[in-house]
């Protein structure tokens, strides 16, 4: 069986751009993952894109989230659906947080 329980004190970090952003996975299983994505101001999750669903919510800070050619303004307490397949990406204006939660999960993310 998966882990049901998440403990913070169990969890690690992954530096994935020094000084500018770290993810930590805060739970995962079945086909869902649970993502904690920190950024300084300045850091850019670059365009991309994966076949996953995703959903990222605005914890702190202020971001410009990109999806295909439409650029929004993200704060504090604001929400965005990813399709599977869209091109997107972010970049930090004020330090902040997101929490992205993906189906199925981002295997990529285990192997790091």
């Amino acid at each position: 069986m998966d882990e049901l329980f998440f403990l913070d004190a169990n969890l690690s970090t992954q530096v994935i751009d020094p000084g500018k952003i770290s993810r930590k996975i805060r739970a995962r299983g079945g086909s869902l993952m649970l993502v904690e994505m920190n950024f300084a101001a300045g850091g850019i999750g670059a365009l991309h894109e994966h076949p996953h669903e995703q959903v990222s919510y605005c914890l702190k800070g202020e971001f410009d989230f990109t999806i295909g050619d439409s650029t929004q303004r993200l704060r504090a307490g604001d929400s965005v659906f990813v399709p599977g397949g869209a091109r997107h990406g972010v970049a930090c204006l004020v330090e902040g947080g997101l929490i992205d939660v993906f189906t199925p999960q981002r295997e990529d993310f285990l192997q790091k």
